[in-house]
């Protein structure tokens, strides 16, 4: 096994005025990152430590670790990455992946090709290629379904053809490649955007398997925010590294002593398959409690609404007005018991803070549950504001807000799973969405 990590790229979307492999995310450069995550899979074949890859001998997987990066940048990047290979690159990426295959041992036989753009792709995904190109396939990339709708058009931006987008997938590296396949379909020569194109060309078969998000693309400034929040999810901290606040300290007035999240202890479970956090998330009037609804009628999930609760504690006189994190502690709480019974949840909230994204992902980590996070928007704003206006209170005690209230709304971006846009689609076809992605990552 080998991997070629191509990082000669000089990033001039990036704006960063110098290699993107050498942009820091979380303290480390792009390519230290991608180096770490190959060395890691790769020790994990020698049942080494995964998690110390700098301190074990690294003689062996270090030989099939190849970087290549810009020739003049060369020095820098053999002072960040001693253990590995590193080489210059070549005029075009086609050039820059056919030095790193040269420079490879001989005796490997499987290569995965992996941009040092994509960072964070897990050690996992580059084991799940590997996996499926040693099963048969000349060619396996990572991918993942495609939630937008895609125009091709023609020279004059005229419109041609609407693909269907359930055969769609964005590709992603680590790409993984019988080394004789890739060596002779470069040897055919042309340019090519990614590795695979070049096995398509030359007739062989490629093979997509389910990608992962951590496997991002880092291309413009505002990647590299996305990716900060990544690494920061992964650790537990906020992004300048302080341990993230809890409710009280969020909403105003810190409590000590309580567990807001309230999860217990899971015990043995009968069932072989994870339950499912779908955490939702959205400036009101999006269309969230719709969606639910139309996920919960189709597949088995439970359905737990903040409006709900906290109207019923406003209605019932258990609070006069809600201005802290009282109902999300009550839906903290009764995900965390629907998860410990083995059964999924649909998590309708606004959810519009780190935090609250955060303690959800708490509450689905406590209870060993996946998570899909899917954020509403609504691309058309007169219908937006025309869908808050004519909203009608469904739960008794619930003040539905103005228009003015949902533009003032804090609502912080974040880098959900699926983004979906409202103004487009029916809830039908959002809920297709939801479901295809949850079947296309078990």
């Amino acid at each position: 096994m080998g991997v070629v990590v191509v990082a000669a790229g000089m990033g001039v979307r990036l704006g960063a005025g110098m290699p993107k492999a050498l942009v820091r995310v979380g303290g480390r450069t792009l390519v230290e990152h991608a180096v770490d995550r190959s060395l890691r899979w790769l020790s994990s074949l020698d049942g080494a430590a995964r998690n110390e890859p700098r301190r074990r001998d690294v003689s062996k997987p270090a030989a099939a670790v190849v970087v290549v990066a810009p020739a003049t940048h060369l020095a820098e990047f053999r002072a960040l990455l001693p253990e590995v290979t590193v080489i210059p690159g070549g005029a075009e990426r086609t050039d820059s992946v056919a030095a790193g295959l040269a420079a490879l041992p001989r005796e490997v036989d499987i290569v995965l090709v992996h941009d040092a753009a994509r960072a964070l792709a897990p050690p996992a995904l580059f084991g799940a290629v590997a996996a499926a190109v040693a099963a048969g396939a000349d060619a396996v990339v990572p991918g993942l379904p495609v939630s937008d709708t895609i125009k091709q058009i023609d020279g004059t931006a005229r419109v041609v053809r609407t693909p269907d987008r359930s055969s769609l997938r964005a590709v992603q590296t680590p790409q993984g490649f019988r080394r004789a396949a890739l060596q002779a379909a470069h040897t055919r020569g042309g340019d090519a955007t990614d590795d695979a194109m070049l096995i398509e060309r030359a007739g062989g078969t490629v093979q997509v398997i389910d990608g992962d998000p951590l496997a991002m693309k880092v291309t413009l400034p505002p990647d590299i925010e996305a990716a900060e929040r990544m690494l920061a999810r992964a650790s537990g901290l906020s992004r300048s590294g302080e341990r993230r606040r809890g409710p009280r300290e969020v909403f105003g007035g810190a409590e000590r002593g309580r567990n807001f999240v309230g999860c217990r202890s899971g015990g043995d479970r009968i069932e072989t398959a994870r339950p499912t956090l779908v955490i939702l998330g959205g400036l009101p009037g999006t269309g969230k409690t719709t969606l639910a609804r139309a996920l919960a009628r189709r597949i088995p999930l439970a359905h737990i609404r903040v409006d709900t609760i906290e109207a019923t504690l406003v209605h019932t006189g258990l609070a006069d007005k809600i201005t802290g994190p009282e109902g999300y502690a009550v839906a903290f709480r009764m995900a965390g018991d629907q998860l410990a019974l083995g059964l999924s949840v649909v998590a309708d909230t606004v959810n519009p803070m780190p935090e609250t994204r955060d303690w959800w992902r708490d509450v689905a980590t406590t209870h060993h549950a996946r998570v899909v996070e899917v954020e509403l928007h609504c691309s058309d704003s007169a219908l937006h504001e025309r869908r808050v206006g004519e909203r009608e209170s469904d739960i008794p005690g619930l003040q539905v807000p103005t228009w003015q209230h949902v533009l003032d709304r804090e609502y912080h971006p974040w880098s959900p799973d699926l983004r979906l846009d409202a103004a487009t689609s029916t809830p039908d076809e959002l809920a297709d969405t939801v479901i295809d992605w949850m079947r296309s990552h078990p």
